[in-house]
């Protein structure tokens, strides 16, 4: 595999949505990119390199990867929990080796002006992107006091209906930051400390990667080329619902593995890596899609307690709805390719459920 080649597609993200979804990379790449995330890099090594990117605060050990904590829920990084000299925790987010992350600038501001706002977020030590085939590209930030909301559930479910309302809550006040720009932002300018989407207009972010999508759903027998084509119209530029003047920040991942709680409220707000500027309504949508719509009454109760309801609210929601829908889709059933988990193959199941509840919403047929 030619890591230059891949670094250069894999941090592209123009013509992207969905970041994991139409990364630049075929299954084969993804596979031999992320087969061995965890056990790739040695934590004597890291603890070497990340001493490099401290200043003043140095590290003293680093934990061995436990698949069944809640810092390995994610599917991108490798997750280490550190100890500084001082006695503060921090969660080493390892890239997999040679392969340039690209975002990890537009996290850390992102996790700033979350705090800025009074939201609560990490705030962000070192960070480091690799400089050769051996090196590994990471970011040091606070680790937060707080359960994974998917692990507190697994153990509280009677608590499940009071945190699914306060995450409602939380993404409303996360929707209040306005930023410039539409889609991915670009990882250059937040170096410089600039938060800006890469896309001119809203209508434009949204169709990103969208015939790709669709292409690989016909390719999978996900949905029909009718039925491609009928979904493709709805994105059309002539849909008054592709209207938005002004972005607000769309976390875009906001599910129970990336938002922490101290058992009453959400605490913690981490994995950045898919954050956009966007219409909040992507945000509902793309919540609406990892989960059955049971959870859906309670969150929009929690949501709208803080934000006002939009005009045609339904029908956008809808729209949104769908597209991350297939944006999902082509992840999953990519990934199924060389990850055939049971845990994957449920959420295709789940996915398929999805897009025919929003073929029989639009009135298309199979």
């Amino acid at each position: 595999m030619d890591l230059k080649d891949v670094n250069k597609r894999i941090i592209d993200r123009h013509d992207v949505f969905y970041w994991q979804a139409e990364r630049k990379i075929t299954e084969e790449e993804a596979d031999e990119i992320w087969r061995d995330r965890h056990s790739a890099i040695k934590n004597d090594e890291l603890l070497q390199v990340v001493n490099e990117s401290l200043t003043d605060d140095k590290c003293v050990s680093i934990d061995n990867v436990n698949p069944n904590k809640q810092e390995s829920l994610g599917n991108v990084n490798s997750n280490r929990v550190g100890h500084l000299k001082s006695g503060a925790d921090v969660i080493i987010r390892c890239h997999p080796r040679g392969v340039k992350n690209g975002y990890f600038y537009v996290e850390s501001l992102a996790a700033d002006l979350l705090n800025k706002k009074g939201l609560p977020s990490y705030k962000t030590y070192a960070i480091h992107d690799c400089q050769s085939s051996n090196d590994c590209s990471f970011q040091v930030i606070e680790k937060i006091q707080g359960k994974a909301v998917q692990k507190f559930l697994e153990e509280n479910p009677e608590k499940e209906e009071n945190i699914v309302f306060e995450i409602g809550k939380t993404m409303a006040r996360v929707h209040q930051i306005q930023v410039d720009g539409f889609g991915p932002f670009d990882n250059e300018l937040a170096k410089k400390g600039t938060l800006k989407g890469i896309c001119n207009t809203f209508y434009e972010s949204v169709n990103a990667g969208l015939d790709f999508d669709l292409k690989t759903l016909v390719d999978y027998d996900i949905i029909s080329r009718e039925q491609a084509k009928e979904f493709r119209k709805l994105f059309d530029k002539n849909n008054p619902l592709l209207k938005c003047e002004k972005a607000v920040l769309v976390h875009n991942d906001f599910a129970d593995w990336n938002l922490l709680t101290d058992g009453k409220t959400i605490n913690g707000i981490i994995d950045l890596d898919e954050c956009v500027a966007s219409d909040p309504m992507c945000d509902l949508g793309c919540w609406s899609t990892f989960f059955d719509t049971s959870r859906l009454d309670t969150f929009l109760k929690g949501y709208f307690s803080i934000a006002p309801k939009p005009e045609h609210f339904e029908e956008k929601f809808q729209l949104f709805r769908l597209r991350y829908n297939i944006s999902k889709m082509t992840l999953r059933v990519r990934r199924y390719t060389y990850d055939k988990n049971e845990a994957f193959k449920k959420k295709i199941d789940l996915g398929r459920t999805h897009l025919k509840d929003s073929a029989e919403y639009f009135g298309i047929s199979k």
